[in-house]
């Protein structure tokens, strides 16, 4: 029974799918982040909106600002089913796989050529689940790699629409934070300054000058060599002697 002339071939591609599965999974980075930013930018516009504020600015923000939400949430529902959902399959692990092939020799232990039997069915045992693993990762892969690229898309739509509606915001002065309020000014009591008279101090002889001694000695520098060997000075040293 000679080997299959793909089993290399189906092996790579079964490790190829392993790593793209890892790869897709960094791709989820940038637009997980892009997904928390923009929803902060909307919540952000949300709270500050002058809601007493009307006008064709004001329509006009609403309406972006409804779209943009609308966007941004199908572009969750893309991302989500791209980072949830999919199926993978991997080989047994190493000790169901020694086990078969222990139960493969002793099944053909006892016939002629037994051990180019158990060897050749354990290859087809291995290329099996190589084109079984390979074909399930490949789809898994193909439909996350188009739900990142919906994904993409939405997102780049919805940062437009977020983009024209933080416009239409300031444009518009829908910021109710910056509304103008009336300034108070309140007269108080003028403050009266009464004076005190000088009078003449008597003159003081000079104090003595007294020098100050010199500052003590200052502490030990600590010294740590890599790892935790700590290094003391040599003074300490000695006085510890």
């Amino acid at each position: 029974m000679a080997k299959n002339p793909l089993f290399d071939l189906y092996e790579k591609l079964y490790f190829h799918e392993i790593e793209v599965r890892e790869a897709l999974g960094g791709r989820l980075q940038t637009p997980m982040a892009i997904i928390v930013s923009l929803i902060g930018v909307v919540v952000y516009l949300l709270q500050n909106f002058d809601k007493e504020h009307s006008g064709f600015a004001a329509a006009a923000f609403l309406c972006l600002l409804a779209l943009s939400g609308i966007v941004l949430l199908i572009a969750i529902y893309f991302f989500v089913h791209s980072w949830f959902g999919s199926t993978y399959a991997f080989l047994p692990s190493a000790k169901e796989t020694e086990q078969y092939r222990l139960l493969l020799q002793k099944t053909y232990d006892q016939f002629k050529d037994g051990d180019l039997l158990a060897e050749t069915y354990l290859n087809d045992y291995l290329c099996t689940k190589y084109i079984e693993c390979a074909t399930q990762n490949t789809g898994c892969n193909d439909q996350r790699s188009l739900s990142i690229h919906r994904t993409n898309g939405t997102l780049i739509f919805a940062t437009a629409l977020v983009a024209g509606s933080f416009v239409a915001f300031f444009v518009g002065d829908l910021d109710r934070t910056k509304a103008t309020k009336p300034t108070e000014v309140v007269i108080v009591k003028p403050i009266d300054i009464k004076g005190a008279i000088m009078t003449d101090k008597k003159t003081e002889p000079p104090k003595e000058v007294v020098t100050p001694p010199p500052p003590p000695p200052p502490p030990p520098t600590r010294l740590i060599k890599d790892g935790v060997e700590i290094v003391k000075p040599q003074q300490e040293k000695k006085n510890g002697k």
